[in-house]
């Protein structure tokens, strides 16, 4: 137990010590302000003379006018294909439509009339007691 006290007192003793030299230690020196705004404006210099310079307004030149007039020149000549293309598919139907037509005149002249057979059934029926039809 007492050694346990005197190496306490020993640390004690140093941290007293080294409180103590904190505080007679020699006071921080001024900082020289003069030379750090001189370092500062330095390297602000350096700084401006790597920033490139902004161009005005009037020297850019968008192609979004010429863009559109292009576009709606395509847009245009597409308009006049799909036209075209739905005139020709009018065209087309419209000429089948009248083969069609003419295959089946054609079929109609060539085709003889003819009066289809009583089947032989036909005379089994019973008949009717009215002999007229009806309505």
């Amino acid at each position: 137990m007492e050694a346990r006290r005197t190496e306490f007192e020993q640390k004690l003793a140093v941290t007293e010590e080294k409180r103590a030299a904190k505080v007679h230690a020699q006071p921080l020196p001024v900082p020289d302000f003069k030379a750090l705004h001189i370092a500062q404006e330095a390297s602000l210099a350096c700084r401006k003379e790597q920033i490139v310079p902004i161009l005005p307004a009037g020297q850019i030149e968008f192609s979004t006018e010429q863009r559109a007039k292009e576009r709606e020149r395509f847009d245009e000549m597409m308009k006049r294909k799909e036209e075209e293309m739905e005139r020709l598919r009018e065209e087309r139907r419209k000429q089948q439509e009248i083969e069609l037509e003419r295959e089946i005149k054609e079929l109609r002249k060539k085709a003889v009339p003819k009066a289809h057979e009583v089947p032989e059934w036909y005379g089994d029926m019973p008949k009717r007691k009215g002999g007229g039809v009806k309505g």
